[in-house]
């Protein structure tokens, strides 16, 4: 959250592909070295230790986010940037869902050093990769941009930004909010063992890469963005109704089915919001004409990722507390109520955006039938040299 829109800021300086390098050479570093914790035997020389390689590795993380999403848009036409967007949001999906599962079957056979030397080794490796073959494909529009600095304020100011924004951090917050309470739920609503537990948490993740590209592909045809954020922030608020289901709603509990299919509706909604936020917040810096630069791109995307993270701390703390006072079924029912609010408030800003193009339309239409007239007024007046 830190380090993340300072990079985002300053990335001309060093250009996308060498903060993606450099980036990805720490997270690989950072979470190598992480692995030989467990040799040291002083609790506070380890605790100590551990903060300061997950922070370098953090750092690595900030640089990567901002760097990697406008460098998929770069590499391909205007036309297919939404899927090639889609398509690197599609690879978060895949590590969401197949990271726990791998990193607890790397635990199982070599223990607390294998995940974190088997990730580490991969993500230098993909800096290697990235070195020799990722290419920064100069911007086709430099030519014609006057290039100059963005500010924040000018970024945030950019109608649809800060909408954006705040349905990003509560669908966030939302797929989150049971990371630590759907396994106690589901082993005493149904008596899941853990193994099938994790073959729950993987319909999000499935859903969501699936989806992803779909969403990517629909943008790419026409889909508004607003709305595309609209579709998902509703699932979202559909899912969490009858994950419990909420108390209104108890007469449906008790089947497996249903939680299953909230959970994919979950991601599904979540891979349009995600998608959308950071596609509109785009369109949007270039519609209030800000320079369709490297740095505003990955301005955008800093705060995008700023939002996520922001939510994801939201849901994952405050859901926490509310399964601890309130239990899983009136716990859900915050969150529901709130993604229920998100929608209210989207709908209302897409009925105030259309009310207020309208009137823009009228007026110029007005405009410029009074221009007409006095055209058809003077055209029968004699004119001394004037046009």
């Amino acid at each position: 959250i830190i380090f993340t829109p300072i990079f985002g800021k300053y990335i001309d300086i060093l250009g996308a592909r060498k903060f993606l390098i450099i980036g990805s050479f720490l997270v690989g570093l950072g979470n190598f070295l992480f692995g030989f914790l467990s040799q040291v035997q002083d609790k506070n020389t380890f605790f100590a230790l551990s903060i300061v390689i997950r922070v370098i590795t953090a750092i690595g993380e900030s640089a990567v986010a901002p760097a990697a999403i406008p460098l998929a848009g770069r590499q391909v036409s205007k036309e297919n940037q939404g899927k090639a967007i889609a398509a690197s949001e599609a690879c978060f999906g895949v590590g969401t869902m197949f990271g726990p599962t791998l990193g607890g079957a790397l635990y199982d056979i070599g223990g607390f050093p294998l995940p974190f030397w088997v990730s580490g080794s991969f993500m230098i490796i993909v800096t290697l990769i990235s070195f020799i073959f990722l290419k920064d494909v100069p911007n086709p529009d430099d030519d014609v941009i006057v290039q100059r600095k963005v500010t924040w304020m000018e970024i945030l100011k950019a109608p649809g930004v800060l909408i954006s924004a705040f349905a990003l951090t509560f669908a966030g917050t939302g797929w989150s909010w049971y990371s630590a309470s759907l396994e106690p739920f589901l082993y005493n609503a149904y008596g899941l063992t853990p193994s099938q537990t994790g073959l729950v948490f993987m319909t999000f993740g499935l859903t969501y890469t699936i989806f992803t590209p779909v969403f990517g592909f629909l943008n790419d045809r026409g889909l508004d963005g607003l709305i595309t954020i609209l579709i998902g922030n509703l699932l979202i608020f559909v899912g969490f109704t009858f994950l419990g289901p909420i108390p209104a709603f108890h007469f449906l509990g008790g089947h497996l089915w249903l939680t299953i299919v909230s959970i994919g509706l979950q991601g599904l909604g979540s891979a349009a919001t995600f998608l959308g936020t950071l596609l509109y917040m785009m369109k949007s810096t270039v519609d209030a004409g800000l320079p369709e630069s490297e740095q505003t791109k990955s301005m955008v995307s800093s705060l995008w990722v700023v939002a996520d993270c922001a939510g994801g701390f939201l849901g994952s703390s405050v859901g926490s507390i509310a399964f601890d006072m309130l239990g899983f079924r009136r716990g859900t029912l915050w969150i529901t109520l709130a993604m229920g609010g998100t929608v209210l408030s989207i709908a209302g800003y897409c009925i105030q955006r259309r009310v207020a193009g309208k009137r823009r339309e009228n007026r110029g239409a007005h405009d410029r039938g009074e221009q007409a007239q006095l055209l058809r007024g003077e055209g029968g007046r004699e004119k001394y040299g004037s046009v």
